[in-house]
């Protein structure tokens, strides 16, 4: 086929393909030289300029980090997450963690390249600072190597859908730096933050303080991706870090996949490009409004079905809510139920740093309110309620005939 015709048929198709994502936006504008950037290898080590400028100047638009740090694109987090490790960590290493953290890390890097996580506990505002300095001290007790890797997910974390303040990620970092440990700052959800009350979206304003807008150190290495605010089918994001650590992330990302795919990274620029600063603020605004609608169904829905049954932190960021069972000592003893009430939940014992241990007894469940269609959330949350109330049910009825027999037995004596 003539080369003039392909490029033409690919950029036609490029235009269709973002128009049918997004609707009546702007007319992407690239020439025939970008178009044919998009079909073949990228020959520049940090990506497809024109992307990678825009995440430059984007990155320092939102943190403002105070010393020396530089951006890459990439294939996503999880790819990302997977090469900062390697580079850091060698077999039997250790890695800081919250006590439940995001699975995949866990199923697919940690225990796979045999590092071992050490816990930290949490709660709604984040990792607790003094759980944190306890697990290092008592891990530097042993004798062994100490830790020197913390990765925390910050907001909107998966699984529990806490959101670090900005008081605890000052003692977290000062902390860090005083044990030099480097921080893996994974934050997909940075974007998908809002508040349930009356509110507008903020967009991408007073979205808080990042460890990247505090890293004085260049121990901070901050994981962005596209996939939670555009596709998460175009598998790109962008890390940023100081140039020494950035270099060698760059060997290691082209050691193994050559860098983004170039196609994913000219249409991602397109769509940014078309739309500008304000089309990009009006697209975050209305994901923000997507989400804060759905977590407010959710929320509404589980006060009046789950109160009984659950504790939870209405949620502030992202796309789970996570809940601690007040009646049932293991998810997974429920789990059969669950099933067959049709009502799908990842058990909280999935999402724990230490992996799948079938003796860990863990009452959390993380619900997820990011695909299911607004009409099917509230009747989810129902399902739900009818399985603990049953169980619950059950376990009085149980109670009850067990104290009957208390009873008899004591008025035979």
């Amino acid at each position: 086929m003539d080369k003039a015709l392909t490029l033409w048929t690919t950029r036609r198709y490029v235009c269709h393909v973002l128009r049918r994502t997004f609707g009546n936006s702007p007319r992407p504008k690239s020439t025939m030289l970008q178009v044919a950037s998009a079909q073949q290898y990228c020959t520049t080590v940090q990506g497809y300029p024109a992307l990678h400028t825009w995440c430059e100047g984007h990155m320092k638009a939102m943190h403002s980090p105070p010393g020396q740090h530089e951006v890459l694109l990439t294939n996503g987090s999880n790819h990302t997450f997977e090469m900062v490790c390697e580079l850091l960590l060698d077999r039997g290493d250790y890695i800081l963690t919250e006590e439940y953290t995001y699975p995949s890390v866990i199923e697919s890097v940690i225990i796979p390249k045999g590092y071992k996580a050490l816990g930290v506990k949490l709660d709604q505002d984040g990792i607790l600072p003094d759980s944190l300095l306890e697990v290092i001290m008592e891990h530097k007790a042993t004798g062994r190597r100490p830790p020197h890797v913390l990765y925390t997910v910050p907001t909107g974390q998966n699984p529990t859908g806490m959101v670090t303040t900005l008081e605890r990620k000052q003692k977290i970092y000062q902390i860090c730096s005083e044990h030099d440990i480097v921080i893996i700052e994974d934050d997909p959800y940075y974007y998908l933050q809002y508040s349930l009350g009356t509110a507008e979206a903020q967009g991408l304003e007073g979205l808080g303080q990042t460890y990247l807008s505090m890293d004085v150190d260049g121990r901070v290495v901050r994981l962005d991706s596209f996939s939670k605010f555009l596709l998460p089918g175009m598998r790109l994001g962008w890390v940023t870090a100081h140039p020494d650590m950035l270099q060698k992330i760059c060997f290691a990302l082209h050691a193994s996949t050559m860098g983004p795919c170039s196609y994913t990274q000219v249409m991602i620029h397109e769509v940014l490009e078309a739309w500008g600063n304000e089309g990009l603020q009006t697209h975050v605004r209305k994901m923000q409004t997507e989400y804060k609608k759905r977590a407010a169904i959710v929320q509404e829905a589980a006060e009046k079905q789950l109160s009984k049954y659950a504790e939870w932190t209405a949620p502030r960021a992202g796309m789970f809510l996570w809940l601690k069972l007040t009646q049932v000592n293991d998810s997974m003893d429920i789990f059969e139920e669950l099933k067959a009430a049709k009502v799908v939940v990842v058990p909280g014992t999935i999402a724990h740093c230490g992996g799948p241990d079938p003796s860990r007894r863990c009452p959390f469940v993380r619900l997820s309110y990011a695909t299911a269609s607004i009409e099917e959330l509230p009747v989810g949350i129902n399902r739900l309620g009818d399985v603990l109330r049953k169980v619950s049910q059950k376990q009085s009825h149980v109670q009850e005939e067990a104290d009957t027999k208390i009873t008899m037995a004591t008025t035979m004596y």
